[in-house]
């Protein structure tokens, strides 16, 4: 019965680990971008832009990392600051390069959906966009300061099942197995022990 709880205890380590992992890595794009729950963000200093997809001809679930399947999907933006609503803001859908993205990228190759510059004064907006294909996609968010500099703050994303969408599960199940053989390794009994000395007896 003890070895049995060790073996738990293990196992559900495994699983915290993962999910910390897990949690550190949602949003993908850095400390500028996060996720909670089914609704992304991008930060801009303490300041933050929500953003949920949804897509209305499949269900009525919202969306933010893992949208389920390419199609129409609504992209709704919450601006939080209320003095980023008199800045102009940019935003395009991009097709992830898998290569680091800046400021100064050329995008336009990759983009899918742009909305340029414009000052959202109702503090929040929304537009569709039709995926054709599935995969990974970038959502670029750049704001406009007063003084004319720009930032930019990104999220990571993807349209349908892909492969990278099984590794955690995947490693997950490596994990827990090898911690599992090892432990068994440890604590299986050794060949049986001797009762009689190899010295014969006179």
């Amino acid at each position: 019965m003890k070895h049995w709880r060790v073996a738990l205890a293990l196992i559900a380590g495994a699983f915290l680990s993962m999910s910390a992992t897990l949690a550190r890595a949602e949003g993908g794009a850095g400390p500028e971008a996060m996720s909670m729950g089914n609704m992304c963000m991008v930060m801009f200093g303490y300041d933050m832009i929500h953003i949920t997809a949804y897509q209305p001809g499949k269900s009525r679930s919202e969306y933010c990392e893992q949208i389920p399947a390419a199609g129409l999907t609504v992209f709704s933006f919450d601006i939080e600051n209320p003095s980023f609503r008199d800045m102009p803001i940019d935003v395009r859908i991009i097709r992830d390069p898998l290569t680091p993205v800046s400021i100064d990228t050329d995008v336009e190759p990759l983009t899918e959906k742009h909305l340029p510059f414009k000052k959202y004064t109702k503090g929040t907006f929304s537009f569709d966009h039709e995926f054709k294909n599935t995969g990974h996609y970038i959502g670029l968010v750049t704001l406009q300061r007063p003084d004319g500099t720009r930032e930019l703050s990104m999220y990571k994303f993807m349209v349908g099942e892909t492969l990278w969408a099984w590794v955690p599960q995947i490693a997950g199940t490596v994990l827990i197995g090898g911690m599992l053989f090892v432990y068994w390794k440890h604590t299986k009994p050794s060949g049986a022990t001797k009762t009689s000395s190899d010295t014969p007896t006179t």
